[in-house]
């Protein structure tokens, strides 16, 4: 008898299991399964999604539309004085005819009458490319710097070319500094690029169209380092564009610090001035490197340094010395035909061998 009434306890222990088991299954298929220990791993640990990813920092807002689009389609320019289209040509760089096709009234008049507006660029010659690394590339299809009422173009005008990305997003920048400050005076801008890259006297890089120098600003009695219009300069041309580098003195950068920290905290500022690096003779102007626009391939992003490799192609430099095989072209230096040479006088003692560069 006590066996028959244990059978029947379990039987009732196991339906009632059972039944509980598929009251609750609708909110069971739901709730995630956990993982074994040996199941690999389908969603992100803890520490994985605890960890601070780089859209989470609040470091530089995301870039937003420009109120005000930079258009590259057609760039003008007002001619300051009267002067003659080869004399406009030449302080652009570009060749006459080029010029003389972009405005087809100067061809036949010849000349240019003061507070004309010349047009200097059109996009229709095909899309900028900047080849090779800064301080060794050239520009294709350069881009000049349009004029702007926040900004002074550059003083001498072959130097103010660039690629379309870093004219667009200079230009931004610049124009949302004179919104910010309308009455600043206007920030100088400095050497860019030559129209077609390549080595420019006072700069070992500006050559692939990605660098642009700007004055820094002043404060209105126009003696001083101005810390507030430089940050928001700074920071604007950071988060508008691909800004790769920002080379200034490293006296200029204490300022600069302190009113960055006080707009956006330590922290935050900090990754700012992970791009901010001090260079010696940077003191009253930054200098603005972009990075490589995806569509140019053979862009290289940083400047090379010279290297042994480097050195071996250049031709020698030592008087009277022969090039080695597969060098430049470049002539060396060599002692003039005739030159009288010194004699030696002998002395006395062991025979001794010169070393080849002796």
């Amino acid at each position: 008898m006590g066996a028959v009434l244990a059978a029947v306890a379990f039987l009732v222990i196991v339906g009632g299991a059972a039944a509980a088991y598929f009251m609750v299954r609708p909110a069971l298929q739901d709730a995630p399964v956990p993982a074994s220990p040996d199941a690999p791993e389908t969603t992100p640990s803890p520490s994985k999604a605890d960890a601070p990813s780089k859209a989470d920092q609040p470091a530089r807002a995301p870039r937003a539309p420009s109120a005000n689009p930079v258009s590259l389609s057609r760039i003008p320019w007002t001619a300051p004085s009267e002067m003659a289209l080869d004399e406009l040509a030449a302080q652009w760089s570009i060749p006459r005819d080029t010029l003389a096709e972009l405005n087809p009234a100067l061809a036949e008049a010849g000349r240019v009458a003061a507070g004309a507006k010349v047009v200097v660029y059109s996009d229709a010659g095909g899309p900028s490319a900047s080849l090779g690394p800064p301080n060794d590339g050239r520009l294709v299809g350069g881009v000049p710097l349009p004029e702007g009422a926040a900004w002074h173009m550059p003083e001498d005008r072959t130097r103010a070319w660039a690629t379309a990305e870093t004219i667009t997003a200079a230009v931004e920048a610049l124009q949302a500094y004179g919104a910010r400050f309308p009455t600043a005076p206007p920030l100088q801008i400095g050497d860019l690029s030559a129209r077609r890259g390549g080595p420019i006297y006072g700069h070992q890089s500006h050559q692939s169209g990605r660098d642009v120098d700007i004055r820094l600003a002043r404060n209105d009695t126009g003696e001083g380092f101005d810390a507030e219009r430089n940050w928001f300069l700074v920071r604007t041309l950071i988060d508008t564009g691909d800004v790769r580098q920002i080379f200034l003195n490293r006296s200029e950068q204490v300022w600069l610090r302190a009113a960055a920290d006080a707009d956006v905290g330590e922290a935050d500022a900090q990754t700012y001035f992970d791009l901010i690096d001090h260079e010696p003779g940077h003191t009253i102007h930054m200098h603005v490197r972009y990075g490589c626009a995806e569509s140019d391939k053979r862009c290289v992003g940083y400047s090379l340094p010279d290297t042994d490799e480097d050195d071996a192609k250049q031709p020698a430099k030592i008087p009277g010395a022969t090039p080695p095989r597969g060098a430049s072209k470049v002539p060396g230096i060599r002692p003039k035909a005739g030159a009288k040479k010194k004699k030696k006088k002998k002395k006395k003692g062991k025979k001794r061998t010169l070393s080849p560069q002796g």
